[in-house]
């Protein structure tokens, strides 16, 4: 199994979010895809034997031809990522 992280650019509406998302999730071989509207990040876990990258990539911009993939899977760039998703958990939890 295999989790690409994307940073994406050019998604105006939060139904264009929604269309890529769902695009994705109904891939063979995808477990799940997230995408956050608001940061504009792509989360796709995915098994890398059964589809690839590029098919996941074309997939993107299939649903919306205007999108970018600024940024894909820096290493820095996930860990931050997941430790500011654990810190907001955290928070959340806290407030209850």
């Amino acid at each position: 199994m295999k989790k690409n992280i994307y940073e994406l650019d050019n998604i105006d509406c939060i139904a264009c979010a929604t269309k890529i998302e769902k695009s994705i999730n109904k891939l063979e071989g995808v477990f799940s895809c997230k995408l956050n509207y608001i940061l504009l990040k792509l989360i796709v876990t995915f098994e890398e034997n059964m589809i690839s990258d590029e098919e996941i990539e074309k997939c993107i911009h299939k649903s919306l031809k205007d999108v970018k993939i600024i940024q894909k899977n820096n290493k820095e760039f996930i860990d931050n990522y997941e430790e500011v998703s654990k810190f907001k958990k955290m928070i959340f939890k806290s407030r209850r």
